[in-house]
């Protein structure tokens, strides 16, 4: 006997899935377009940074950090070898002009002032004595001269009055002759004395030189050997601050060794870092603003090193303000360079990857905040926080600043 079956109907939702599939498509779609728009990528809010594009006043400013450093350091050194026997102050300290930073001791040097001492002394009494023995000496040559002279004034007188005799034929022309003959000599004699008693003035000007000489060279010595011995004594130059002490009690050193480092408190410059590729807009005598994170200090480019050392410039800033109390050698500060001031100028916050007269893309944000569209913007000059518009933006847009290169290759982009 057949059997009549009736047709097994499908479920509702396996007979028309295909056509619900479609249509939740097309709502969700409708939905995403009606919400956001037509953009081809989705980022969060919260993870962008914006930046509102202005016009007015632009100050073009390099911004850079670094310490504040000691204009003129003084390297404090031994003069002599010694061993420490005493430190006076320690890092740190503050110290005067003359002050002693530490002592030294060497016996030697005192045994060889004190032989210079005795040396000194012996050698003057033996040029004493030379030169009184000398000086005698002189004096009768000196004697022996006037002897001469007195003798030659009576031959010579009698033979004065024997020229008048001989022609009387009261005198004998032979004695006249002899009286002549005998004035002659003792003339001679004159003229010998004198010369032995320039001789011996001059013999005992030169030893008197000679002696003065010797005294003086054992004199600069004795006087140098004392300078070793205040040396001992190392004393600061300046005023200033001890900012580093390189030796330790007992220690053993040798002349030329560096003692400690002082710098004067009042004296300091600022050492800024500055990255190479903004070193070329920093010009000498431009207005420095330094900040100790306490204070404000006012200062002046005055040198640019030529060098570049891990991609930074080192750039020496001049302070004309006055220092603050928490002013220091090698307190970290941050310091703001003016380049230059623009009126009525474009500008925007500087994105990330954003460089001076360069030309870009950004995203330009719509109205309503859930669209940003890309556009092409062209820069001018570059500030630290801040960057010119030369075109592609007025004032008023809305753009995105942080980095874009996830989504660079979408022309728009939705932001929930």
């Amino acid at each position: 006997m057949d059997i009549n079956r009736q047709p097994v109907k499908k479920p509702f939702l396996k007979r028309y899935w295909p056509a619900l599939a479609i249509a939740a498509v097309v709502v969700t779609g409708y939905f995403l377009v009606d919400r956001f728009g037509g953009g081809s990528y989705v980022v969060d809010h919260d993870k962008l940074a914006y930046g509102d594009v202005k016009r007015g006043d632009f100050s073009v400013q390099i911004r850079g950090v670094g310490t504040l450093v000691p204009k003129n350091i003084q390297w404090l050194a031994t003069n002599v070898d010694g061993r420490v026997d005493h430190i006076a102050v320690d890092a740190g300290a503050r110290v005067k002009a003359g002050d002693v930073i530490l002592m030294l001791g060497n016996p030697k040097l005192k045994e060889q002032l004190a032989e210079s001492h005795w040396e000194l002394a012996a050698q003057r009494k033996e040029f004493r004595a030379l030169e009184m023995e000398v000086a005698a000496e002189l004096a009768n040559v000196e004697a022996s001269a006037n002897d001469a002279k007195l003798n030659y004034r009576i031959v010579k007188l009698k033979l004065d009055a024997e020229r008048q005799l001989v022609d009387q034929g009261i005198v004998s022309k032979l004695t006249f002759e002899q009286s002549k003959l005998l004035v002659e000599q003792h003339k001679e004699r004159i003229k010998y004395q004198s010369d032995r008693v320039a001789k011996v003035t001059a013999n005992l000007r030169a030893l008197e030189e000679a002696h003065s000489a010797r005294i003086n060279k054992m004199q600069n010595t004795q006087n140098l050997i004392q300078q070793q011995i205040d040396d001992l004594s190392v004393r600061s130059r300046i005023d200033g601050v001890v900012q580093e002490m390189a030796l330790k009690l007992g220690q053993q050193v040798a002349q030329g060794v560096q003692v400690a480092k002082v710098a004067p408190h009042d004296d300091l410059i600022a050492l800024l870092d500055i990255q190479d590729f903004q070193v070329r807009d920093i010009a000498l005598n431009q207005i420095v603003n330094i900040d100790t994170r306490s204070s404000k200090i006012t200062g002046m480019v005055t040198r640019i090193d030529p060098a570049v050392t891990n991609g930074v410039v080192k750039v020496e800033v001049t302070l004309t303000g006055k220092l603050p109390p928490e002013a220091r050698p090698d307190l970290s500060i941050e310091g703001v360079i003016d380049i230059e001031r623009k009126r009525d100028a474009v500008y925007v916050d500087r994105p990330s990857f954003a460089q001076s007269f360069n030309k870009t893309t950004l995203y330009r944000l719509e109205p309503d905040g859930k669209r940003a569209n890309r556009v092409n913007v062209e820069f001018g000059r570059a500030s630290t926080r801040f960057i010119e518009v030369i075109s592609g933006l007025k004032a008023g847009d809305r753009v995105i600043v942080s980095d874009s290169s996830t989504w660079e290759s979408h022309n728009s982009i939705l932001i929930r």
